[in-house]
């Protein structure tokens, strides 16, 4: 599968070291990874009824363990998002790569699992993982390009602003550097994000900051100066990759502690409980 291969240029004083490759997805290979996975959706559906009895029922030793195994692939995410939030990865764009590939493997592994007994609660699931897949899909393919000339423009910031207002925000940006002498002193204002690294050692302070930071979005007009697809598709994207998380780790506590109460009438027949 072809990856680009991107360098960050050495700095003047650092001219003998190069900065670590950043393996990136183009666009073409995230749209082929998009297409391969519904044509194998579809041709699974089409060849299901053929399929043994195995493959109709989601608890059988087949499709639960398709589904640990699928469900443990879509935890890259959130490896994705703590290698970025605490610095951890050198180069964040490596967890990037594994985090979409991963995914639509553990997404097809999910989801014939669920297409097994397509019903109850599970659907839940199964919907946000298409939410997902379609907001980070538009949000690459889509929006890079939009939100590229944005942070290249800043129109927005030149627009006429009242002279309260801008009191109001250089007060903010007072608190907020005051704030950050305490939180991480070695940081710049205009460049600190709270990262998960702060919440854990000064939550209280992180906290202080981020509603600074919020205030301050929100009197400088930052999502109101872009389309609202563009503003919002990120939070969304999270919104739900937490809700699915959320989702999945209550579905697998209830199969494995309360068999009785997901099964109904039904028979508990989940291998890793003694079924057959």
């Amino acid at each position: 599968m072809p990856l680009k291969e991107t360098a960050l240029p050495a700095s003047a004083g650092d001219s003998h070291q190069l900065a670590p490759e950043r393996p990136d997805l183009s666009d073409r290979v995230l749209i082929r990874l998009v297409a391969g996975l519904c044509i194998g959706l579809v041709a699974y559906l089409l060849l299901k009824p053929f399929l043994p009895e195995a493959w109709h029922r989601p608890g059988s030793p087949m499709l639960q363990s398709a589904a640990i195994v699928g469900s443990l692939m879509l935890l890259s995410p959130f490896a994705f998002w703590l290698g970025k939030r605490t610095g951890l990865s050198a180069v964040p764009n490596r967890l990037y790569v594994i985090h979409v590939i991963a995914s639509t493997a553990g997404i097809f592994l999910v989801a014939i699992h669920a297409f097994a007994g397509f019903r109850g609660p599970p659907l839940f699931i199964v919907f946000c993982l298409v939410l997902l897949v379609v907001t980070g899909f538009i949000g690459r393919v889509r929006l890079s390009a939009p939100m590229a000339a944005t942070f290249g423009s800043k129109s927005a910031a030149f627009r006429p602003v009242p002279a309260h207002l801008k009191e109001e925000i250089r007060d903010i940006i007072r608190q907020k550097a005051s704030l950050l002498q305490r939180l991480d002193p070695q940081a710049q204002e205009a460049l600190f994000s709270v990262t998960l690294h702060h919440w854990i050692r000064a939550p209280r302070l992180s906290l202080a900051y981020q509603r600074l930071a919020l205030k301050e979005a929100r009197l400088t007009g930052q999502r109101a100066s872009v389309p609202p697809v563009q503003a919002w598709w990120r939070l969304l994207h999270i919104l739900l990759a937490w809700a699915f998380l959320i989702a999945l780790l209550t579905h697998a506590a209830l199969v494995t502690f309360l068999p009785g109460y997901v099964a109904g009438d039904g028979e508990v027949y989940w291998w890793h409980l003694g079924g057959t």
